[in-house]
C-alpha cells in the first residue's frame, strides 16, 4: 500500500472535517486497512473527490483533494487522485523517490538513440508500482518471464505493458516483474492516468530493477493482446517487439510531463527526479 502525503491547504479539512452537508469529520472505516481511500470508499463522511490515507479505523492521517476526481480501485488496490486528460505524468507515486538512471539520447549504452531517442530509464534500488502515466488502452500485455540479464541474448525475455492513448500513440512500459499485473488491469482494458499498472523489474535485457519508458507511434493493424488478458499466456522468450517497437515510420516522440517539462532536453542527465503528483 502506498501512503500520500497531506497537502498543506487540506490540513484543516481533515481535522475538522466538514466535507458534507452535515458537517460531520471524515472516519476510515472499522474494516479499513492501511491505504488510500476515495470519500466514501470506507471513509465515513468523506468527500468522494478526496483521497484520504487511512493507518486502520478512526481519523484519516492525511488528505489530498483530486483536482479531476478521485477513482475508487479494485479491492487490495490504492484508490487514486485522477490526473489531467491533457499531457503526461511521472509513472509513479507522489511519496516514491526516484533517479533518472539513462537519460533520453544518452551517450551511454547505444539504445536511448536514433528511432528510440525518446526513452527514459528510471530506478530507486527497489521495485515500485508504475503507474499510467497517461490514460488509454491496454493494448499488449505480456507478464510471463522472470529471467533478465547483462547478455542481449535475454531481449525477448522482458516483460512489458503498452497503453494506446487514442490519439496515434502510445507508451511502452518495459522490464516489468513477472506476474505483477495490479488488480483490474487486464489487456483490452481502459486505464485512467495515474492507475497502478504493475511492479518495476529487471526482466529481459537489464542489469537491475528498473523501468523503461517511451512514446511513439501506434502500428496499425497488428494483433493485440497476444498473451492473453492477464499477459500470462505466452511463453517467457516470446514479446510483441514487432508490433509495438519503433521503426524508420513509428519513432519514439518527444514528450514532457507535467512535473517535468525538460524532459526532451536529452543532457546525458543523471538526476534525482521532481516529485511526481
Amino acid at each position: 500500500m502506498l501512503l500520500v502525503a497531506c497537502l498543506a491547504a487540506c490540513a484543516g479539512s481533515v481535522e475538522s472535517g466538514g466535507s458534507d452537508a452535515g458537517g460531520s469529520a471524515p472516519v476510515c472505516d472499522d474494516d479499513a486497512v492501511v491505504g488510500d481511500y476515495c470519500g466514501g470508499d470506507k471513509v465515513s463522511s468523506g468527500d468522494p473527490d478526496t483521497l484520504y490515507t487511512c493507518a486502520g479505523a478512526g481519523t484519516p492521517t492525511a488528505a489530498e483533494p483530486c483536482a479531476y476526481g478521485c477513482r475508487v480501485a479494485p479491492p487490495g488496490t490504492d484508490d487514486y487522485c485522477l490526473g489531467s486528460p491533457d499531457g503526461y505524468r511521472l509513472p509513479w507515486a507522489h511519496d516514491v523517490s526516484m533517479r533518472l538512471t539513462q537519460d533520453c539520447n544518452d551517450s551511454c549504452c547505444s539504445d536511448h538513440v536514433g528511432n528510440d531517442k525518446f526513452a527514459w530509464d528510471w530506478a530507486n534500488g527497489a521495485s515500485f508500482a508504475v503507474r499510467a502515466a497517461r490514460a488509454g488502452t491496454v493494448t499488449h500485455m505480456k507478464l510471463s518471464s522472470d529471467r533478465g540479464g547483462a547478455d542481449s541474448s535475454n531481449s525477448h525475455y522482458v516483460n512489458m505493458i503498452v497503453v494506446d492513448h487514442g490519439d496515434g500513440t502510445q507508451a511502452v512500459y518495459m522490464h516489468l516483474a513477472h506476474d505483477s499485473a495490479r488488480a483490474g488491469v487486464t489487456c483490452g482494458a481502459h486505464v485512467d492516468q495515474g492507475q497502478p499498472l504493475a511492479a518495476s523489474g529487471t526482466t529481459g535485457h537489464s542489469t537491475g530493477i528498473h523501468l523503461h519508458f517511451q512514446v511513439s507511434g501506434v502500428h496499425p493493424g497488428v494483433d493485440t493482446c497476444e498473451c492473453g488478458a492477464s499477459g500470462l499466456d505466452c511463453a517467457p522468450d516470446w514479446n510483441p517487439f514487432p508490433s509495438v517497437w519503433v521503426t524508420d515510420a513509428y519513432p519514439t516522440t518527444p514528450i514532457d510531463f507535467q512535473e517535468w517539462p525538460t524532459a526532451s532536453d536529452c543532457a546525458d542527465r543523471r538526476i534525482t527526479m521532481p516529485a511526481a503528483l
